[in-house]
């Protein structure tokens, strides 16, 4: 049987693509022909990872067929493209993830962190916050952890408390505990380089208009403004949406009685405790011994083959991930293209022009709220970052902002704008149906604590920023 023939998905993202194509006798002349028409193609990609007529994968794959067809790629530069280390650093670091779950030892660190500071409400939810935190260094699906790890233990603690949807009580614990690990799950996709695609994603496309910075570089700039929100995001919620009980003395007993049913810790997850180790050091230490950030990934899966914590139907049983590798090796391969045939550099000068004489702080405000802002319109993460980082980016260095500041900032801003809607990741679809908040409430706590992360990363991030001497 046929799948279904999305024809009116495919009208925007043709008409827009085609239209394009056509104007080419009237571009401007700073553009060649091949540029102009590879831009075609770019556009008319992204556009149909929105409309979504093919999953992504078929889609880029179709583009890069066109492109090769037309004489604009060679199929040499596409086979090359797929070398690209990005891609492979983010597919690797998604086997990570699957080995923390598998072996147990995320659930391990959760009941132990519940068990130590789970008294009051309040000291339950910083727990889970340091549990978010530390899962995020290595596990950079920010859906494998709300789904695979932390919602599970929050709905089971919640009803043990006696907080259950189904019996009307979700305001009394779970509410507050379910909302306020969604807003920290965003803090901790933030801080670490590796805490969610998408920041790989941003440091790809940055590469290709030949801007680079490391892990260490991201999370220097992103530690202060992160353990401010560590700190800020939960007392604020328990303000505004407070829960009515206050203290959770059951908490240290149930945490108990799973550690217990879970007992001493497995070889396995003693192996994945040296793993995850092992790969926080290299990656805070790797540029100065020659090993780099997708290096460190390799070898820390490679470790986990080795000692069988995870195989390779593990590996191919990750079908997300090797998506991924594929849209995102030939998305970066178009952008790449378009910045070695003088587009991108055209781009940023010719808008850069625009805004000249306009301090360049303003413009990175102004670049910064309307890129968190526009995520309203977008139903993933990867795919606004696909669509408008590489953009935003030439405007924010064409008017004079610095070149890595500019990547990271807005790198933090495609994480810091799931803070907006029910639909902004898989996180939020997912939380958002359990029962626990109300979509009324959700969509106001999501622009509340969006407005205070703003504050927090833009204002003081920015200042912070000035302090280690980026600018």
């Amino acid at each position: 049987m046929l799948d279904k023939f999305q024809w009116k998905k495919w009208i925007l993202p043709l008409g827009a693509g085609i239209i394009l194509w056509l104007l080419t006798p009237v571009r401007p002349t700073e553009i060649n022909v091949q540029a102009w028409q590879l831009f075609a193609i770019f556009i008319a990609t992204i556009i149909a990872c929105v409309t979504k007529p093919l999953p992504m994968m078929a889609t880029t794959i179709i583009a890069v067929v066109i492109a090769t067809l037309t004489g604009i790629l060679k199929m040499n530069e596409v086979t090359a493209g797929f070398g690209n280390p990005t891609p492979w650093m983010v597919v690797m670091c998604m086997f990570l993830a699957t080995g923390l779950i598998k072996s147990g030892l995320g659930k391990r660190i959760a009941y132990l962190f519940v068990k130590a500071f789970g008294k009051r409400t309040l000291g339950l939810a910083y727990a889970l916050s340091l549990v978010e935190t530390i899962l995020a260094i290595g596990m950079p699906s920010d859906n494998a952890r709300v789904n695979g790890i932390m919602y599970p233990i929050i709905d089971n603690l919640s009803k043990e408390m006696g907080s259950d949807p189904k019996k009307e009580t979700e305001r009394d614990l779970g509410s507050y505990l379910v909302f306020n690990e969604y807003e920290i799950n965003i803090v901790t996709s933030t801080i670490f380089l590796t805490g969610l695609p998408g920041n790989l994603v941003a440091l790809g496309i940055a590469k290709t208009q030949n801007i680079s910075f490391s892990w260490m570089q991201w999370f220097l700039a992103a530690i202060v403004p992160g353990i401010i929100s560590l700190l800020v995001v939960p007392f604020v919620l328990y303000k505004i949406y407070p829960p009515k009980i206050k203290k959770t003395p059951n908490a240290h007993a149930w945490a108990d009685g799973r550690l217990k049913e879970l007992g001493k810790m497995t070889p396995a997850e003693k192996i994945m405790s040296f793993d995850f180790l092992l790969g926080i050091t290299l990656w805070l230490v790797g540029p100065t011994i020659g090993i780099d950030a997708t290096q460190v990934s390799f070898i820390a899966v490679a470790v986990l083959l080795i000692f069988g914590v995870i195989n390779v139907k593990d590996l191919l049983n990750q079908s997300f991930a090797w998506n991924l590798l594929t849209w995102l090796s030939i998305i970066m391969l178009m952008s790449q293209k378009l910045m070695a045939l003088g587009f991108f550099p055209w781009f940023s000068k010719t808008l850069g022009n625009t805004l000249h004489g306009m301090n360049w702080i303003l413009v990175l405000v102004i670049l910064y709220l309307a890129y968190f802002y526009l995520h309203y319109l977008f139903p993933s993460v990867l795919t606004q970052i696909s669509a408008l980082y590489a953009g935003f980016l030439s405007i924010a260095v064409g008017a004079g902002v610095p070149p890595v500041l500019a990547a990271i900032m807005l790198g933090f801003d495609g994480s810091l704008y799931l803070s907006t809607s029910s639909y902004s990741a898989g996180p939020a679809a997912m939380l958002s149906s359990t029962g626990y908040v109300s979509n009324k409430d959700w969509w106001t706590l999501s622009a509340i604590i969006g407005v205070v992360l703003n504050v927090i990363w833009l204002g003081g991030g920015l200042l912070w920023t000035k302090v280690i001497g980026m600018w």
